[in-house]
């Protein structure tokens, strides 16, 4: 068991210092949540922009100190498929609803989404390079004290995928 988990760990970081690019990203969650569907950044910009106050229930499943730095307006922090479906039955919505998770780049809201649909939710969506992108692109991001263009990078291997100069750590 110990040399899986090395062997796993080995891999990781191999990958985290040689083989990070949005590519590589597209391909690990091709390859493991291949019925996860994805909506673009611009897709959903233009949603924001055109809505008319009723939006899909927007899901940022990343951890909490990340959420602190920055998120999306009208984004709830839930780290699971088990809080999300609790969420929507505390709401009365059903299984129907649409739902969009992001995280940074896309593979842990893809895992999530990947939950949720084997809960037997129809309408889940994972924002395409998620977080990530969205900053990078310059879209309007808040936090809790405001409009920001700064991420939580996540980790070192993975904060390659977003522009140094949007690099953030939480207060603690």
């Amino acid at each position: 068991m110990f040399n899986l988990i090395a062997g796993a760990s080995v891999s990781s970081f191999f990958f985290g210092l040689f083989g990070v690019s949005w590519e590589s990203v597209d391909e690990k969650i091709e390859r493991e949540f291949p019925a996860v569907q994805a909506i673009s950044t611009q897709t959903l910009l233009t949603r924001y922009e055109l809505s008319d106050g009723t939006l899909p229930v927007i899901i940022d499943v990343r951890e909490s100190d990340e959420f602190r730095v920055s998120r999306l307006d009208n984004a709830l922090n839930l780290e699971s498929a088990d809080a999300i479906s609790d969420l929507i039955a505390q709401r009365g919505l059903s299984k129907d609803t649409e739902i969009i998770v992001y995280c940074s780049v896309g593979y842990r809201s893809a895992s999530v989404a990947a939950d949720l649909q084997a809960r037997g939710f129809t309408k889940v969506l994972n924002l395409e390079h998620s977080l990530f992108e969205w900053a990078n692109k310059g879209y309007p991001m808040t936090s809790a004290s405001g409009s920001t263009n700064k991420v939580h990078p996540f980790n070192k291997a993975w904060s390659v995928l977003i522009d140094d100069s949007l690099h953030a750590y939480p207060d603690k």
